[in-house]
């Protein structure tokens, strides 16, 4: 469901979900990536290399601190994942059912919110 959903995109749901961090808390540390959406420190590594790559996010280099913000064609992308997370959303209704589609948002909201603390 979640490739289907994303393929418009060009980009998997787990680059969808750091560019989305990414919009609401710009100038993360790659470490603070990797803590919030718990991946190794490599991993967070190829994520922001793919995503420089398709100039989607950029560097800035402070001293031995590397922050990660969306560049404008990153900024643009934040409608089209937000798109496919409601057609996420909508496959999820017809598979679960409405009230349990609409509880399952809430929590994994919520983790995310939790996590972002």
């Amino acid at each position: 469901m979640t490739d289907k959903a994303f393929a418009a995109t060009g980009i998997s749901a787990s680059y969808g979900h750091l560019i989305l961090i990414l919009a609401e808390r710009p100038g993360l540390s790659q470490n603070d990536l990797s803590k919030l959406i718990n991946v190794k420190a490599s991993t967070m590594t190829r994520f922001i290399d793919k995503l420089e790559q398709q100039d989607l996010v950029e560097r800035k280099h402070e001293g031995r601190t590397t922050s990660v913000f969306l560049t404008e064609n990153g900024e643009k992308m934040k409608p089209v994942i937000m798109s496919a997370l409601r057609s996420l959303y909508e496959d999820y209704c017809e598979v679960f059912g409405k009230e349990f589609a609409e509880k399952l948002t809430a929590d994994i909201h919520s983790a995310n919110m939790k996590i972002m603390e």
